[in-house]
């Protein structure tokens, strides 16, 4: 079992291919860089994923920071995830903050899968985006000539 501050991620893969992420510990400022590290490679390596964070006893500003990092490279990359977040710990920080619409937070296993394989099924479809040129849409603002 972790100790305060520590971060613990046992991998599993499911039947369908999806790498699923067990966390356990604290996300905090101590254990948010092990869970970024691991975040990081799922995003490098181009590889769709479930982070299953029902193991997870507190989550601190430096863990929400490390999954709304995550968020970004994920979409930067074309690489489908979901999180799995039942319980209080996860989901009352994440509705306090008002990321709700940013993460892709589930109840349950099975629907994270489904969303994964949905995000991943409409990612292929999608024209591929460079993440060294990401695309953005501005509010149609031009400032005047110098």
């Amino acid at each position: 079992m972790p100790t305060a501050g520590d971060v613990c991620v046992e991998l599993r893969v499911h039947r369908s291919g999806v790498v699923i992420g067990c966390v356990t510990g604290d996300a905090d400022w101590l254990g948010a860089p092990a869970l970024g590290r691991f975040l990081a490679k799922r995003v490098a390596a181009r590889e769709d994923f479930v982070l299953d964070l029902r193991g997870l006893g507190f989550l601190g500003a430096a863990g929400l920071a490390t999954l709304l990092e995550t968020a970004s490279s994920a979409a930067e990359e074309n690489v489908s995830w979901a999180m799995v977040t039942w319980g209080p710990v996860v989901n009352r920080v994440i509705e306090a903050i008002g990321v709700s619409t940013v993460l892709p937070t589930h109840p349950t296993l099975f629907e994270a899968l489904a969303d994964v394989k949905a995000g991943r099924q409409r990612l292929d479809r999608a024209p591929f985006r460079s993440a060294r040129r990401p695309v953005t849409v501005g509010s149609g603002f031009r400032p005047p000539p110098a």
